[in-house]
């Protein structure tokens, strides 16, 4: 449990490869205190590939390996094709997830299984929480750790399919099935789970927000703006060309979260990300090197660009 001082807390939004962002952010930060980074904090929070790496964190899978799960299988869960460029190549790409889901989702799976295995949200070592969408009964779901006596219920559920279940974004991963029902991606409500983790705190676990620092991470999707621009008379191919829509979503929900956390928690929050480049052939799906190399580039930047006396602050030992 938290000291009565400070309530450390970890908060990783979603956005598919854009993750790369984030974990290599994660690596970093790891380097630099020495040790697993799920140590330093006392709840952690994440939603689809952010949720993926907060679960890697709750089992101090080390962040390094995350990356390298990035790079090294990237092209087999998502695509090693670039964004599809001309009307035909991107109605081409659109039509691909008309029928059925854009990827199966059995690589990113395998992936997850051999860094997991079998574990339980039970047998996690740092608590977690993690936002998905039961899209059977059309409600929301937070997947926890059993942390608090009122956070119980999820501890014989394996990660893996916690982790599935987070990151299964409609039209591109199938929807996961966890009991009964079928659930995807909780970006649908929470791509960053910044307001999640304060409830969490704030109301499960009796903590004030007075008492709450957080560190909060993004996926380089901050001032997002679409390629060509946006007009007024935009249908449907022209607002999912290039993940538009998708990306929107991700960029403004980003936005307004961060906004309300600077005014809750105001110097107990630190917000890491960076601007989304212009013309860099990004997006949700695109995991090919080039993209690789920028969102690399782009966490670096962004954690050397962080105040280290601030950073420090938020990256303290627990007592």
């Amino acid at each position: 449990m938290p000291s009565p001082e400070t309530m450390r807390i970890l908060s990783l939004a979603g956005g598919g490869y854009l993750g790369l962002f984030t974990a290599v952010t994660l690596a970093a930060l790891e380097a630099r205190v020495g040790e697993p980074l799920g140590r330093r904090f006392d709840l952690i929070a994440g939603t689809s590939v952010g949720g993926i790496l907060a679960i890697g964190l709750a089992y101090e899978v080390p962040m390094q390996s995350m990356v390298d799960l990035f790079r090294e299988k990237g092209r087999q869960v998502f695509s090693a094709r670039a964004l599809p460029s001309g009307a035909i190549g991107r109605m081409v790409d659109l039509s691909r997830s008309v029928l059925s889901p854009k990827y199966s989702g059995e690589a990113l799976r395998l992936a997850l299984e051999q860094e997991l295995g079998t574990r339980t949200l039970g047998e996690a070592l740092h608590p977690v929480v993690i936002p998905a969408v039961n899209v059977t009964r059309s409600l929301t779901k937070i997947f926890k750790t059993p942390h608090s006596a009122a956070s119980r219920g999820d501890e014989a559920l394996r990660a893996v399919d916690v982790a599935m279940a987070t990151c299964a974004a409609p039209g591109y991963f199938p929807a996961v099935r966890i009991g009964d029902d079928l659930f995807a991606d909780g970006g649908m409500f929470a791509v960053a789970p910044d307001m999640v983790a304060l409830h969490e705190a704030e109301h499960f676990m009796k903590v004030r927000a007075a008492q709450v620092r957080m560190l909060s991470i993004g996926t380089a999707t901050g001032a997002y703006q679409p390629s060509g621009g946006a007009r007024s008379d935009d249908g449907a191919v022209a607002w999912f060309r290039d993940g538009r829509l998708l990306l929107t979503l991700v960029s403004v929900q980003q936005q307004h979260v961060q906004a309300m956390m600077e005014d809750r928690l105001r110097e107990r929050y630190l917000r890491i990300d960076a601007p989304w480049p212009e013309d860099a052939g990004l997006g949700i799906d695109v995991a090919t090197p080039k993209a690789s190399q920028t969102l690399t580039a782009l966490a670096r930047a962004a954690v050397d660009g962080t105040d280290n006396q601030i950073l420090d602050t938020f990256l303290q030992a627990r007592p």
